[in-house]
């Protein structure tokens, strides 16, 4: 700090320059990486998570695709004729069914080449394909598939294990079925056996570089036996046991001291899993790129500035501590401040100049003012008479068809509220109106509009206190808003529809309410219409600027609208003052 203080006002500058530069890189640099690092993160887990759904969705398939070959299969008259002596006991046709499904067994196989043999089963003898070495050695009712099929009682998948039925000893999947029968068949099973090797490579398929796939049974364990050490390793530590009764998703674990990746989705035709092993680190392994890119780059933006900001100190410290001190009571909007100097030399000169400048922006400022104060009347005129041709246009069209339609009575009804609609409206050519007023104004305009959509829509006005009555707001307000009601949020409404208006008073301000049960609007629909202008039409938007222009920053609004839910619209003012309520 003893050093510090020894150093020169510019190097103090240049020195404080350096920090806030370097503290601005840190957190910007800090925050991008963070930021990036998280959205890399989530992207690439789920990319891993979509690869294996994906693959459980392909192994889903190919499972359901081998279902519907067994059922074509199952309905064949060659194996509908052996059920029906199956069922009677007759064993006579033997070999002309095991002859005739010959053919039934060869159609299954070239259909889908991973199945490796089908066995069926029945009291009258055992029918499988001639091609085929049957396995004497072992009966069916003394394997473990007999023992599933009669413990389960359904259609099971039996995880890989080795042919118990055929000669050869291939390791096989099996899916075992019970026939389907118009009348019960009692000891018929189908054993379809797929080659593991060919549905392994099904399984591990395209789920990216350095991931390990496989399928866990309900109990945790690999439907086959598993190649990968990793992932034999993580069986046997019980690992993935506890994600079988999870939904489809991702979870990390450590193994020997490292972080991987566990994908998993359930599949749809068997109570198996389809799970991915993974190294964290290998997934993540963009990160260290962004890294080193993010660090980069805040090098480089803390080189550049460094170098501003030198430029920076050597032109702001110059002797004008006299101008500076004024330019601050400036800042201060104090106007009347003035550099006083007995030199004539160049500081006094900038000085003086700078003391006209002041009186120039005196000048301009009140110039501004005025110039201001009329182009607000105007542009409320403007404003205000952009709405009344707009809504004359559509009250009397509605008449024009009205009178087409020889509804004279009702016509003359709405033509009286029109006009004193337009009475309440023009307001004597004055822009304020009182509450009572603008409540009357819109009220005619509900029973106008009432006449136009007979039982499209009910209404209701509440004032909470007669004392709001008085207050003082630029006319023709609530019409827009009723109006956006009725065109747009009963558009597809032939009844029942509904608009409370609610003046309430809140302390020294006061809310306009304007809800609707209508179709409601979209976030873009509501930015649209109420804060934008367009082609189609202005009233509401222009409604929330004459507000602005009157109030000023004070008047707030709040749209609540969805889809099928209705709007409300509120608006809370500032109380500005009372007119009195004389005859329009």
């Amino acid at each position: 700090m003893e050093y510090l203080r020894r150093q020169s006002f510019r190097n103090k500058l240049k020195v404080a320059f350096l920090a806030v530069i370097l503290l601005s890189v840190l957190m910007t640099g800090g925050l991008s990486y963070y930021i990036s690092a998280a959205t890399l993160e989530k992207n690439a887990l789920k990319l891993t998570q979509d690869t294996v759904v994906r693959s459980a969705q392909i192994v889903d398939e190919k499972l359901n695709k081998l279902m519907l070959i067994m059922m074509t299969f199952m309905i064949s008259q060659p194996f509908y004729d052996m059920l029906k002596d199956a069922a009677s006991g007759d064993t006579q046709e033997y070999y002309t069914h095991l002859n005739d499904l010959d053919n039934v067994f060869s159609q299954a196989r070239i259909a889908e080449p991973l199945i490796q043999s089908i066995y069926v089963t029945t009291p009258i003898g055992e029918f499988y394909p001639s091609s085929m070495n049957r396995n004497r050695l072992n009966a069916f009712k003394d394997t473990f598939l007999y023992d599933r099929i009669e413990q389960e009682k359904k259609n099971i998948w039996v995880e890989g294990h080795e042919d118990m039925l055929f000669s050869g000893k291939e390791r096989v999947i099996s899916l075992i079925l019970e026939p389907i029968f118009d009348t019960p068949v009692n000891d018929v099973y189908i054993v379809v056996n797929i080659r593991e090797d060919g549905f392994r490579k099904l399984v591990q398929g395209d789920t990216g570089q350095g991931a390990s796939s496989f399928l866990l049974n309900t109990a945790g364990e690999t439907v086959y036996p598993a190649k990968d050490p990793l992932v034999r390793q993580a069986v046997d530590a019980g690992n993935l046991r506890e994600i079988m009764g999870r939904p489809e998703g991702s979870q990390s674990f450590d193994l020997d001291g490292k972080a991987y990746l566990l994908n998993y989705a359930k599949l749809g035709i068997a109570d198996w899993t389809m799970t991915t092993i993974q190294s964290q680190a290998g997934v993540l392994k963009d990160m260290v790129y962004v890294k080193w890119l993010i660090a980069g780059i805040a090098l480089a933006a803390f080189t550049v500035t460094s170098l501003i900001s030198g430029a920076f100190t050597r032109y702001l410290l110059k002797p004008l501590q006299g101008l500076l001190k004024v330019m601050k009571r400036v800042e201060n909007n104090d106007l009347s401040a003035r550099f006083e100097s007995a030199s004539g030399d160049e500081l006094g000169q900038v000085g003086f100049r700078f003391n006209r400048m002041l009186e120039q922006i005196v000048v301009l400022i009140d110039e501004v003012t005025e110039a201001q104060s009329h182009k607000r009347a105007a542009e409320i005129k403007a404003l205000s008479a952009q709405m009344d041709p707009h809504f004359l246009y559509n009250t009397l069209n509605t008449i024009y068809w009205k009178l087409n339609l020889k509804q004279v009575e009702p016509s003359q009804k709405m033509v009286l509220s029109l006009s004193r609609l337009f009475q309440l409206g023009l307001n004597n050519g004055r822009e304020i109106t009182t509450l009572s007023k603008e409540l009357e104004h819109v009220r005619q305009y509900l029973e106008l509009q009432s006449s136009c959509y007979e039982g499209l829509f009910t209404y209701e006005i509440q004032v909470q206190g007669p004392e709001l009555s008085g207050l003082s707001i630029p006319r023709i307000i609530l019409q827009p808003l009723v109006e956006n009601s009725i065109l747009h949020g009963f558009r597809d409404r032939e009844s029942g529809g509904s608009i409370g208006i609610e003046i309430a008073a809140d302390g020294e301000r006061w809310t306009i309410c304007v809800r609707d049960n209508g179709s409601g609007m979209e976030e873009d629909q509501v930015r649209a219409l109420f804060w934008l202008e367009s082609d189609k039409g202005y009233a509401v938007s222009n409604m929330i600027r004459r507000l602005q222009l009157y109030y000023g920053g004070s008047a707030e609004f709040q749209v609540d609208s969805a889809p099928e839910r209705g709007t409300e619209i509120r608006i809370s003012l500032p109380k500005k003052g009372e007119h009195s309520d004389e005859p329009a």
